[in-house]
Formats: C-alpha cells, structure tokens, sequence
C-alpha cells in the first residue's frame, strides 16, 4: 500500500514539473577549461535526481552487502592504531627522559587499543617502578599477562629486567624462581639469571646455574667462560670466608681442570688455605704452579708459608738460577730463612731484595729482624724508610675485577727504583 501511495506521489509530481517545464524549461551552461555543457534546467534536474538515486541505491547495496561496515571497520581500526602509535611513541620518549608521570599517563591511554595494551602496560609499569610504585608496577604486569596469556613467559622475563635495572636484583630472581620449572632452561631466563647472580654476588647459585647455561648454550662460549671464571673465584672466596678449610678444599677439588691453573683463583685459595693453617696442604700447588709459570704473586704467597719452612726456603732457593734479581723472590726468600732461624741469610736476602726495589714490606721486615737481634737503631730506620714508601705510594696494587672480594692477604706491590747509596741500609756494630 504504501508503495503504490508513493508511486502515485512520484506520478503526480512528475506530472507537475512536466507542465511548468513546457511553458518554461530554462536553461544551464556548465563550462570548464574548453568543455562547455548546455541543456535545460528540467533535463539537468533529472540528471542530477537519476545520479542521487542511483549513488543512493549503491550506498544500500554496500550496506546490505556487509561491505561498507567493514571498510569503515578497518579504516577506524588504522586510525586508532595509527593514534596509539604516536601516543606510544610520546610516551617512550619520555619514559626515556625519566618523566615517569607523563609518561604513564600517556601509556594508560595507549594500553585502551587492544593491539598496543601489553606493550603498553609493560612501558607502564616500568614508569610506576620509576616513581617507586611496586603494586602499581605488579598490577600493570598483571594487565598486561591478562591481554597476552600465552606470553606470561616473556612477560615475567620483562618484569625481572624491570626489577633488576631499577637495583632490585633480590626481587627478579624471586620472579624468575616462580616461573615453571620447565621454563628455567629458556636461553633469556638464564641469561638474566646469570647476570643477576653475579650482580648480587651470589656464587653458590651461579655456579649451581653453569650446567644449564651451558647444556642450553644461553651465552657465546667466551661469555660462558668468562661467567665460569668468575663463578668459581667468587665461591673460592665466599667458601674461605663463610666455611672453614675441609669445605674450601672440596670446593677446590670440584673446580674445573683449567680453571685451576688460573693464577688470581690460585692466590686466593692458597692464601685462604694459609690463614686457616694449611700451609703444607697447599705448598705443591704453589711450586708447582710456579714452576711452570712465573708469577710474582704466587711467589710473594710462598713466602707466607708456615709449614716444613726449611724445605720450603731449599727448593726457594731453586728460582734463583733463573731470578736472582726479582725482588719479590728475595723477600720470600728472606722470610722463609727467617722462619728457619737463619738470621744472617734472612737479611741479606732482604737487603738484596732492597737494593733492586726499596719497599714499605721489606723494610719492615728487616727491621723485625734487627730488632729481634737487638739491633734497635738500624731497626727504627728500617721503619721510618719503610713508613716513608707508604706515604708516597699505595701498597695495594688495582685488583682485576672489582666483582670479586679477594683474599685478605695482600699482593705484591714494588716500586721499581734505581739502586742508590741509600738504597742499601748499612748494619754496623754499634
């Protein structure tokens, strides 16, 4: 019914303008460039009502289609995204700067798009741990888990690293440890891992960690090596200084083969072995290892022994042949023939040792020496030369690594220097 009411309408009106046209068409010109359009105001009329039915009815035909809803779909769709992204972008560069505020607030917009709300929360959360918030941080890594469960792994990972770099090490470890046990053999879980435990100096875990570091390849074998090095350096030290002698010598026996011929692991342990009164126990590894290769270091420890000292002081004597002007030989030499009650021979292996380099050590100990001989005067001089030395110099030498708290023991430290007429201290009878 109502389309015959409007075709009647559409009738009527048609028959309408068709009178008014006949008693005056009118008339359009439409001229562009060098096109010209002439015609009637009644035929450009029906053109123009043609056109609009036509675009109209094409219109419906999209939407009944389904096809027009899913252009507009996307095209709104790109521009939220595309919105989001520079939004996300502003909030990084100032997450970057440390403007935390601005920044979360920013990213708690972006985190609204579906597409960018991990990522977004993610970034969130590091600026709430920038401003010392922890629950804010831990709730926007919950939010974030909730978008992408299937990435709660790479998500942990992240909120460890956010943890770690913000000087919370304690705290990313005990995030890692909660993960599954079968997602700690991930290459990225154990790499950060390894860093966190040498960070925070814990080298009982580190070393405990080394087999799946390396059965899973984590780290380039130079890296692996050099983590193995310090792992095992650190728990030398750290067993010496928590444990007594029976547990450092297992820890020794359970190193690697090579790392045991390195020399900074070897001072700390025969040093360590010293204070707890194992000289004996780790004599041959030092003369061994000395043997072999030549090191200052070792040799100054040797002379710390305080065992068989008249056997340690005979195959001392030894290097000699090839070092007889090596200054840190003559003070061991000195002080093992001092241990073996070999006074004579104990102070001109020192004043030797004195003569090639003057040293705040050495100096004091020939002056322990004289003054155990009564010889008090030439004693108090060794102690003013020797406190002058400290003065002027430091007595410890730079350690390699700052990571590792060494033996307490010191190192050798000389200060080359010309042989002079003060060099030598001259013993008179007074």
């Amino acid at each position: 019914m109502k389309l015959v009411i409007a075709t009647i309408i559409v009738l009527l009106g048609a028959a309408f303008v068709a009178v008014y046209a006949m008693q005056d068409p009118g008339y359009i010109m439409l001229s562009f460039r060098d096109w010209t359009i002439e015609t009637s105001f009644i035929m450009f009329s029906a053109a123009m009502l043609i056109g609009f039915i036509l675009l109209y009815a094409a219109f419906r035909l999209l939407i009944a289609t389904g096809l027009l809803p899913r252009i507009m779909k996307r095209w709104n769709s790109r521009h939220k995204i595309d919105v989001g992204h520079k939004q996300l972008s502003q909030a990084m560069m100032k997450l970057n700067l440390g403007q935390w505020q601005a920044a979360e607030k920013l990213l708690i917009k972006c985190a609204k798009n579906p597409a960018l709300a991990p990522m977004a929360y993610l970034a969130a959360a590091r600026a709430a741990q920038g401003q010392g918030s922890e629950s804010r941080r831990d709730g926007y890594i919950q939010l974030a888990q909730q978008k992408t469960p299937k990435d709660s792994l790479a998500l942990t990972i992240a909120q460890a690293q956010i943890q770690a770099d913000f000087g919370k090490p304690e705290q990313a470890i005990a995030t890692l440890n909660r993960l599954p046990r079968n997602q700690h053999k991930n290459q990225a879980v154990l790499t950060l891992l390894a860093k966190l435990y040498t960070d925070s100096k814990d080298w009982p875990a580190l070393v405990r960690l080394l087999a799946e570091i390396k059965q899973s390849k984590a780290l380039p074998l130079n890296h692996y090596f050099a983590t193995e090095y310090l792992a095992y350096s650190g728990l030398i030290n750290h067993v010496a200084k928590h444990k007594d002698a029976t547990a450092l010598w297992q820890t020794w026996n359970s190193l690697p083969k090579d790392l045991r011929a390195k020399e900074d692991i070897i001072a700390d342990f025969t040093a360590s072995m010293i204070k707890f009164g194992q000289s004996d126990a780790v004599e041959g590894i030092l003369y061994h290892r000395i043997n072999k290769e030549w090191s200052d270091s070792l040799v100054y420890i040797y002379g710390l022994l305080d065992g068989d000292t008249e056997i340690d002081l005979a195959r001392a004597r030894n290097w000699l042949k090839k070092h007889n002007s090596n200054p840190v030989l003559l003070l061991t030499l000195g002080r093992l023939a001092m241990r073996s009650h070999q006074w004579e021979t104990a102070r001109d292996y020192l004043q030797q040792s004195l003569e090639i380099a003057p040293n705040a050590e050495t100096y004091q100990a020939l002056g322990n020496l004289l003054a155990f001989l009564s010889e008090q005067s030439q004693a108090l001089e060794c102690y003013r030369r020797g406190l002058a030395l400290t003065s002027e110099h430091s007595p410890q030498p730079e350690l390699k690594s700052g990571l590792i708290e060494r033996a307490s023991l010191p190192r050798p430290h000389f200060n080359p220097a010309e042989p002079s007429s003060h060099s030598r201290l001259e013993i008179s009878q007074a």
